[in-house]
């Protein structure tokens, strides 16, 4: 994106002069104008991103953020060279910004300048610990990216790929049918961010990345909790070995694939780069040995959209539902020939309470509702039925109790949000192709 398509969007004429109407919408505040420009270049509206984004250049030289937001406008079409110039400019107007280096430093690191990003970082001043912090967790992105390059990476993401054991939606379809029609035990479980953040131990290699692995952990606490402090509880930090004892006992592992490494590469996401890699590396022993089949983590999109869940729902067999959302029990219900057997009913996950709303569950997820619905999931005996979880973290450990109990359980993820009408992910924002 060159500097003449920008100026063009902002309707600026030959003397740069003119106000947009985009301008006027976001006020006078630039903050706001930040803010507003953020939520239209999220909402895919890059031209009018753009034309507030020249203004607030205009009315505002001196501060750094129209200038850091029009590089990632200018990196995200593929101008690097336009988007250096940018953050130069907002380095230039306040060298201490902790966001300009932030965007900088990744900015250089996924386009393959690990030196240049190194030198970005050690000509940082922090100005307090907050910011000393932040500069820590990127020092640290840059040691493990050199320490676990890309091409590692996607060469392991390739590895699970053409295993004999990777298979696609079909397969999967035909695998789960034939758990439920010959009542054995299955479980489904999709390995994300999330996952990724808990399955790696922020003391491994001597605790190298223990800044980058904390920040993770606190970043993804927050999103399902709505808060960090059990990121040093004991009873919450024993659940890994739990998970890692699921993800050995699965029937079918969601996993990263070779596509979204070199996405988080080439943005050098403090979360996903190492987040990917430590998925990957935690199943790749079980490449070498019997054990589970392996999809896509996005096999919960998939299943939906060929059809495959409702044709399981429609097969017969009882359905149980774990989600946050107190009417889909009943709307699955409603479709002809599905019987529902159970529903349980966890809270919502907090950073998209704006978007699903709050379902009345006051007691917490963990500990309270979790060991609720673990002893509810051991007292039953689930041979036959179909399990539809969409519980986060803690739902991959529903799925491995589900199985334990020869049921059959599928991790749907936000599957269950868009059959609810609740786009909380961009590749939900058509809900018109997720109907129950």
């Amino acid at each position: 994106m060159s500097g003449a398509p920008l100026a063009a969007a902002a309707g600026r004429g030959p003397d740069g002069r003119r106000g947009p109407a985009g301008w006027a919408r976001a006020g006078a505040d630039p903050v706001a104008a930040v803010k507003a420009a953020e939520r239209l270049r999220e909402d895919g509206d890059i031209l009018e991103a753009a034309v507030i984004l020249v203004e607030l250049c205009r009315i505002f030289p001196d501060l750094p953020y129209g200038w850091r937001e029009i590089a990632i406008l200018r990196q995200r079409a593929g101008d690097a060279a336009g988007a250096a110039r940018d953050l130069a400019r907002a380095f230039a107007a306040d060298p201490g910004d902790v966001l300009t280096l932030s965007q900088a430093v990744r900015q250089l690191a996924g386009a393959g300048r690990p030196d240049a990003a190194e030198a970005c970082l050690a000509g940082f001043r922090p100005r307090d610990a907050d910011d000393r912090l932040r500069a820590d967790q990127l020092g640290q992105l840059l040691a493990f990216m050199r320490r676990h390059p890309e091409a590692e990476a996607r060469a392991l993401a390739m590895r699970v790929r053409t295993s004999p054991r990777h298979i696609g939606v079909d397969a999967v379809e035909a695998l789960v049918a034939a758990a439920l029609a010959r009542r054995r035990p299955l479980s489904l479980i999709r390995l994300g961010d999330g996952e990724g953040a808990w399955i790696g131990d922020p003391d491994d290699e001597g605790g190298r990345y223990r800044a980058l692995h904390r920040r993770n952990r606190k970043r993804i606490l927050r999103t399902w909790f709505g808060g960090d402090d059990l990121i040093d509880r004991p009873d919450f930090l024993a659940l890994r070995a739990r998970l890692l004892a699921a993800v050995e006992e699965a029937t079918i592992l969601g996993v990263t694939y070779p596509e979204r490494v070199r996405h988080e590469y080439g943005i050098a996401s403090l979360a996903g780069v190492p987040c990917c890699t430590n998925v990957l590396a935690c199943v790749a022993p079980l490449l070498g040995r019997e054990g589970p089949a392996f999809c896509t983590h996005d096999i919960h999109l998939e299943l939906h959209l060929s059809g495959a869940l409702h044709r399981l729902l429609d097969a017969g067999a009882p359905v149980g539902v774990i989600s946050c959302h107190p009417g889909l029990a009943g709307a699955l219900a409603r479709r002809p020939g599905v019987r529902v057997g159970a529903s349980l009913l966890i809270p919502e996950e907090k950073r998209f309470t704006p978007v699903i709303g709050r379902n009345g569950t006051l007691a917490p997820h963990f500990p309270t509702v979790f060991h609720q619905v673990v002893a509810r999931l051991r007292e039953g005996d689930w041979a036959g039925m179909l399990w539809l979880v969409a519980a986060g973290y803690l739902g991959k450990l529903y799925c491995h109790e589900i199985a334990r109990r020869g049921g059959v359980a599928v991790d749907i993820g936000s599957v269950a949000d868009a059959w609810s009408g609740k786009a909380t992910r961009p590749g939900l924002s058509d809900l018109g192709r997720y109907r129950l």
